[in-house]
């Protein structure tokens, strides 16, 4: 163990440094391997409800609720998962969860008890069809943008009443043209950060589609990343990313200054086996997806 530059550097793991970054350990974990109540099956992806609730689906096609502090509620299975499971969620103010059906080709959305309300998508390469669909975000306005990779590549925005009204980032865009755009999140300006995984960056865009920003570049050093899977935004603009191909989290500032690194790979609480996911609550606490390691480890804010 050793200090540099007022962080700690453990197994080649970078902790604290930057603000407000969690402690190396973890305030709690939470799941373990199997297919019982509060058990995972490699969960791969996570969404908070407004009043806390911990949504987390894994690799069985379940769907698990959990308490702010892990103790599972109540569980559900995807109504078809044979050919795939899901990879990304989100949860809307009111309370509804959307789920992209990743190998359905599909969004479905469900009450918190898993009580289906609603779907919409088929599979296609058209307005308003998907090609494996990665995540799903909202706007202030309750619009619904939607990232899809295998061969699509882009993201789709739907109206609250799932009418489909434009893409952007396909393969025709550019420096704007995405890569397996995975998990999204809305800023305060309302702008859009997308995970751009196979790019290796983040991406920022308005939303019209418009690329504003980009950060990041392929690597392994701080500032650098490796397949982000999944990204968030702490109250005071600060980015979280997870990144599957470097077993860590991330934080950046907003102009794209790496702030710190926290995890690496391994078994032990604070070390992770490429982490899918991130989310955090009300309360600052982040939530991260430990895929390999079947479980979720929480972070103190």
């Amino acid at each position: 163990m050793r200090v540099l530059a007022g962080c700690l550097i453990v197994g080649g793991a970078l902790y604290g440094c930057g603000p407000s970054l969690p402690p190396a350990e973890p305030e709690f974990v939470f799941g373990e391997t199997g297919l019982g109540p509060g058990e995972f099956s490699y969960p791969r992806a996570i969404a908070v409800a407004p009043d806390d609730a911990v949504f987390v689906v894994d690799k069985s096609g379940r769907i698990q609720r959990f308490d702010p502090d892990g103790n599972v509620e109540t569980v559900w299975h995807m109504p078809e998962y044979a050919a795939g499971k899901p990879t990304g969620m989100t949860v809307h103010p009111d309370g509804r969860l959307f789920v992209a059906d990743t190998h359905y080709n599909r969004v479905l959305v469900f009450d918190r008890d898993g009580e289906e309300l609603a779907r919409f998508g088929e599979a296609g390469t058209g307005p308003g069809q998907f090609m494996l669909p990665t995540d799903v975000a909202l706007d202030a306005s309750g619009r619904i943008y939607v990232s899809e990779y295998g061969g699509n590549d882009r993201i789709s925005r739907f109206s609250p009443d799932f009418e489909f009204e434009l893409s952007f980032g396909g393969p025709e865009s550019g420096a704007a043209r995405l890569t397996r755009p995975a998990g999204m999140a809305f800023d305060e300006e309302g702008m859009l950060w997308v995970a751009d995984a196979c790019n290796h960056r983040l991406c920022r865009f308005n939303p019209e589609g418009k690329l504003l920003q980009t950060i990041g570049e392929m690597g392994r050093d701080q500032g650098q990343l490796r397949y982000p899977y999944d990204i968030d935004l702490l109250d005071d603009g600060t980015l979280v990313v997870c990144e599957y191909g470097n077993n860590r989290l991330q934080w950046f500032s907003p102009t794209g200054e790496s702030l710190g690194i926290w995890g690496g790979a391994g078994r032990r609480p604070g070390q992770m086996a490429y982490p899918w996911g991130v989310a955090r609550n009300n309360a600052g606490r982040l939530y991260v997806v430990d895929s390999g390691n079947n479980r979720v480890q929480a972070l103190k804010p």
